[in-house]
Formats: structure tokens, C-alpha cells, sequence
């Protein structure tokens, strides 16, 4: 456990670029984390026409060590939609193999060297895979219990998956986080949590329209109205301030806006106009109401 707590989280889509689902299947049940691109038997990005940056960042992941989640994308039904979560242990050599069309593997090549003569001239594979393998501390967790699909990067192989590492860690270990405390929850949750809050603090406050990167004003995450005035938010639930944000909200407030910030740690100095609330405060308001506490519960389940 302790050495697992230093270890980064990576999420791995495991696509089907295959000769078969059924194929790409028994590699999920493998713990496998394979990226292909092009049938090369290379693990450096220069060798890559489009310099596919997933599978250095994996052979980097296998040197140091990480915690992964395998999600199969995949449309047949031999499994039931939930996710594989392990171990690669630290100096872990990355390997590459190749698959003939009826899904039969070859061996597993640690040397690029080796791995070129024996692949790359065999008529018979049709697939060359750069991976790595799950191998400690492996859980199987099936639909019902998993509840971060809607945080999953979208559109990638392999990557660091800093914005919900702490619940995969909980998942790992079989543990439900604390609903007191602010890392227990992914950026999008903490601001669910923040707008509720306001709510709850403020008898009439409507989401007047979404902000974060996905909406319309992409500076705040939260913008809506109390009263007649208009609230712009920023929530940061991060171990630093954000003299950015705060700036942003500083160049809003006024006779009628009111700027919030929401941040897990105390500001020294807030710039004029810019009301602070912690989050503690907020998670301690929270659970204290009976629906936002089931929603709470739920969210660190």
C-alpha cells in the first residue's frame, strides 16, 4: 500500500483495433494494456508517422510503476461494462507481441531488435501490439460499483489520469473515501457540490449557463444569479491557489456581480470583491441536508 501510494493512475482504452472482439476480450482478462498504431515493432514515437505520444508515456509508466485502469471498448457481450484496475510494478519491461487473424499470440519480445526480425516479415501476424500487464493487486469491478465512466478521457489509448487519481486509489484498495474531505472528489463533482451550496446558501440561485471548458464562458465554472445580481465562480479543488482565477473574478465583481471562489486551502489576501468559501465549509453544509448527503455518498461509493 505504501508503495502503491506513490505511484501515478493512468486510464488505458483498450480499442478494437483487432481481428476480433473475442480476441481483444481475453486480452482484457489478461490485465493487458496494448496500444498498436502501426504494425512496428518499436516502442519510440519517432518511428510513428504521427509520433503517437501513448506509447512512450506507457513504456515510461512500466519503468516507474503505476496504478492502471483498463476500460475494453468492445461491442460483443462476454463481459459486463465494468473496468480491470491493477499494478504494473515498478522496472517492469514494456513487450511486444504480435496476433494472427484467429487471435493466436505470439511470444512476448522485450528487445525492439528482436522483436522487428521475428514480427515485422511474418506473414502470419496481422497485428503488432506494444503493451505492458497488469500484474498486482488486480480487481475485476463490474458495472454496479463503478461510477467514473463520465470522468474517463475521452478519445485516447493511454494516459495520465490525474482528475479522479485519488478515487481510483480507493477502488484499489476496496475502500469508500471520506465524504468530508475535498480530495475525496473528481473536479466536476466538486463543482456539483459547489453550485448545491449555493443553492442551499441562497434562496433563488439558477444556473443561468455552464462555464468550464466546455461552456459558454470558458473563464469560470459556475455562473448564475442571486437576487438581481449576476454570480461568476471559480472552484479549485487543488493543493495551490490560483492567482489566475482569482484575477478573472476580480475583473468581474461589482455593484452587481458577486465572484466566488471556492478552494480547498485558505487565501492570504482575496482581491477586493471576491468572496472565498472552502470547501470544507461547503462539504460540512452539505452533509448535514439529507439529499445532498445521499448524493454525496454516492459520489465517494
Amino acid at each position: 500500500m505504501d508503495r502503491e501510494s506513490n505511484l501515478k493512475v493512468f486510464f488505458h482504452r483498450l480499442a478494437p483495433d483487432s481481428p476480433s472482439d473475442d480476441t481483444l476480450t481475453e486480452f482484457y482478462k489478461d490485465g493487458y494494456i496494448l496500444c498498436h498504431y502501426d504494425d512496428i515493432a518499436s516502442f519510440s514515437d519517432d518511428n510513428y508517422d504521427d509520433g503517437e505520444t501513448d506509447i512512450e508515456e506507457m513504456a515510461n509508466a512500466a519503468e516507474s510503476g503505476a496504478i492502471c485502469l483498463i476500460q475494453l471498448n468492445a461491442s460483443n457481450d462476454n463481459y459486463d461494462r465494468g473496468r480491470i484496475l491493477g499494478v504494473v510494478p515498478p522496472e517492469t519491461e514494456p513487450f511486444i507481441i504480435g496476433v494472427e487473424e484467429d487471435g493466436t499470440r505470439s511470444k512476448r519480445y522485450t528487445d525492439p531488435v528482436k522483436a522487428k526480425k521475428q514480427l515485422e516479415n511474418d506473414e502470419e501476424i496481422s497485428y503488432i501490439y506494444k503493451g505492458i500487464q497488469l500484474e498486482e493487486s488486480i480487481r475485476q469491478l463490474d458495472a454496479g460499483e463503478y461510477l467514473l465512466s463520465a470522468y474517463e478521457p475521452p478519445y485516447t489509448t493511454f494516459t495520465h489520469w490525474g482528475a479522479v487519481e485519488e478515487q481510483v486509489r480507493s477502488l484499489l484498495n476496496d475502500e469508500q473515501f471520506p465524504i468530508n474531505e475535498p480530495t475525496s472528489y473528481s473536479p466536476d463533482q466538486t463543482e456539483r457540490l459547489c453550485e448545491e451550496y449555493l443553492r442551499e446558501e441562497y434562496e433563488y440561485y439558477p444556473l443561468i449557463q455552464p462555464g468550464g471548458s466546455g461552456g459558454v464562458n470558458q473563464n469560470f465554472d459556475l455562473i448564475g444569479g442571486i437576487g438581481e445580481d449576476r454570480v461568476f465562480g471559480e472552484v479549485k479543488n487543488t493543493k495551490t491557489i490560483s492567482e489566475s482565477a482569482l484575477d478573472d473574478l476580480k475583473s468581474e465583481a461589482g455593484d452587481q456581480t458577486r465572484a466566488f471562489y471556492f478552494s480547498r486551502n485558505s487565501v492570504k489576501q482575496s482581491p477586493d470583491g471576491v468572496e472565498v468559501i472552502l470547501l470544507a465549509d461547503v462539504l460540512d453544509t452539505l452533509q448535514s441536508i439529507e439529499r445532498t448527503h445521499k448524493m454525496m455518498k454516492r459520489m465517494t461509493a
